[in-house]
């Protein structure tokens, strides 16, 4: 077997998880869904176990001068559930692993698991395992276990022509309060921000209600911001996308402060990521019921676009007519690396 010499910044992290599914080779038939996948789906029967993991790294996913640890071991095990609502299954266990720097105070760690023992109380999942281990910086590596009804899971893999585009929640939010985060020049923040970054809400039940219902025809959660999670979605449905720039989805907040950094108040909200909020298809004759489930949920859902034939490309479309090709991924660790 030849092996490219080339570095990860050269090949990034999608092409290091295509050579990683070619080095391991198939898996075992029960595994319906492998690498490559945000949540590994092995077959059970009716049934269908889920396994997703994350892991968070001080100085590269958080800075510990703006970030307390109560909300970070909340946000470590909610990027995993978010997972899981992308799929619309229902989290049960956890397990986690962490890296820890000798130095490091006991009341840091104890407010750290005060913080996932409340994100795990308010999901119902149960804390079964884990590993410590020596580390020069933080490092906080959790696998979720869940379930699922085989027949209702929602992969990305199911967008049709002529579905609809959905969004829940607002775009760009996370990415400007990381920003707020990082400027030392702004002294008052805003706490909405802020907290959209360092405490993201999974959509756990929404997922569930579109699974369940199979009001949804694919689904992912925008992690990697819309334009690189949009991608992900079409290429795994082999199809294209039309989105209409002006129906993403702003905070107040946002639209306000957004200007602080970019001209195009839109430029944050389609390429910044961790939103952790819910895009996904549908058939057009599923609008009725999206926008009733939206209404009992009090969680707001935006359609912001249309699937197209994989020959028509993806596309960001204007009201003034414009319209701009998208032939990149967005957010990649490796690629993104200084």
């Amino acid at each position: 077997m030849t092996i490219s010499k080339k570095s990860l910044q050269e090949i990034g992290e999608f092409g290091l998880i295509d050579r990683i599914k070619n080095w391991m080779g198939l898996p075992s038939p029960e595994v319906l869904r492998g690498i490559g996948d945000d949540v590994a789906v092995i077959h059970q029967g009716k049934k269908a176990l889920l396994v997703t993991t994350d892991i968070l790294i001080e100085d590269i996913h958080f800075e510990r001068s703006w970030v307390d640890p109560y909300r970070l071991g909340r946000k470590a095990l909610a990027v995993n559930l978010s997972d899981i609502a992308a799929m619309g299954g229902v989290p049960k266990y956890f397990l986690i692993a962490m890296g820890l720097p000798k130095n490091l105070s006991l009341p840091f760690v104890s407010l750290l698991y005060q913080g996932l023992k409340a994100e795990a109380k308010r999901f119902q999942v149960d804390l079964i395992g884990g590993d410590t281990s020596l580390s020069q910086r933080i490092m906080i590596n959790v696998c979720l276990i869940g379930e699922g009804i085989s027949k209702t899971l929602l992969y990305r893999n199911g967008a049709k022509i002529g579905d609809d585009l959905y969004v829940s929640g607002t775009l760009g939010d996370s990415a400007l309060g990381l920003k707020l985060l990082q400027d030392k020049r702004i002294k008052r923040k805003p706490k909405r921000l802020i907290e959209k970054h360092l405490l993201p809400r999974p959509r756990i039940e929404l997922g569930q209600a579109l699974a369940k219902n199979r009001f949804a025809s694919a689904m992912i959660d925008v992690s990697d911001g819309l334009i690189g999670d949009t991608f992900h979605l079409l290429r795994e449905s082999r199809v294209g996308a039309r989105i209409w720039k002006e129906c993403i989805p702003l905070s107040r907040s946002y639209r306000k402060w957004v200007q602080t950094y970019s001209e195009d108040p839109y430029e944050l909200a389609q390429a910044g990521g961790e939103d952790y909020e819910l895009l996904f298809t549908a058939s057009p004759r599923k609008r009725k019921e999206i926008f009733s489930l939206s209404r009992s949920l009090q969680i707001s859902i935006s359609r912001i676009g249309e699937i197209v034939k994989a020959t028509e490309g993806f596309h960001f479309l204007s009201k003034d007519g414009e319209s701009i090709s998208i032939d990149r991924m967005g957010y990649d660790h490796f690629k993104s690396l200084p």
